[in-house]
C-alpha cells in the first residue's frame, strides 16, 4: 500500500509522497488516540454504520469505474504511460483497502452496539473504548482515501483528455 503513494511527475521518476502517507495514516491515528485518551465510547452505532455503508457504496462504484477505465486504456493500440496506469492502479488499491477498512469498522461498531457499556468492568470498558475509536478512525481513513482517489481520477481524466485531443488533432493535419 505504501509503495503506491507517490508524487506524480512528468518524467516518470516518482518520489514517495510522505505528506500523503502521513495524512492517510496519521489523521486516523490521531482520531483513534484522541478518542481512547478521552475514553469516549461512541454509542451512535447506527450513524457510523450508515456512514460506512454510504462510503462503501461510493467506493464500489468508484472501483468499477477505475477498473473499466484501466481496461479501456490498456486495450487501445497506443502506447500507455506507466505513470498513468500506476495512478489508476493506486486508485484501485486505495479503494479496495478502504473497503476492507470499512468492513472492519462496521464489525467493530456492530460489536460495540451489542455491548452493554453501562456499569461494566474496567476490561470491558477499555474494549468498548477501543472499539468505539475504531469506527471514527476507520471512517477518517476511508474519507481521506476518497479524497486521494478523486485526485488520482481527476489527473487521469485530464491526461486522457490531453491524449485524445493530441491524437485527434494529428488526424486532421
Amino acid at each position: 500500500m505504501l509503495s503506491g503513494l507517490r508524487r506524480r511527475s512528468t518524467n516518470g521518476a516518482e518520489k514517495p509522497d510522505w505528506g500523503a502517507r502521513v495524512a492517510l495514516f496519521g489523521i486516523p491515528a490521531v482520531v483513534a488516540t484522541a478518542l481512547i485518551a478521552t475514553q469516549t465510547i461512541a454509542n451512535e452505532a447506527e450513524m457510523m454504520l450508515a456512514a460506512a455503508a454510504l462510503l462503501v457504496g461510493a467506493l464500489l462504484a468508484g472501483f468499477a469505474q477505475v477498473a473499466a477505465w484501466r481496461e479501456r486504456i490498456l486495450t487501445r493500440g497506443r502506447k500507455v504511460d506507466a505513470v498513468r496506469i500506476r495512478a489508476l492502479n493506486e486508485a484501485g488499491a486505495l479503494i479496495l483497502m478502504s473497503i476492507h477498512v470499512s468492513v472492519g469498522a462496521a464489525v467493530a461498531v456492530f460489536i460495540l452496539a451489542l455491548m452493554d457499556t453501562e456499569d461494566v468492568e474496567p476490561l470491558t470498558h477499555w474494549i468498548a473504548v477501543t472499539l468505539g475509536a475504531a469506527g471514527p478512525a476507520a471512517l477518517a481513513y476511508v474519507a481521506l482515501s476518497l479524497i486521494f482517489v478523486a485526485n488520482l481520477l481527476w489527473d487521469g481524466f485530464v491526461n486522457e483528455e490531453a491524449d485524445n485531443t493530441r491524437e485527434n488533432l494529428s488526424d486532421f493535419e
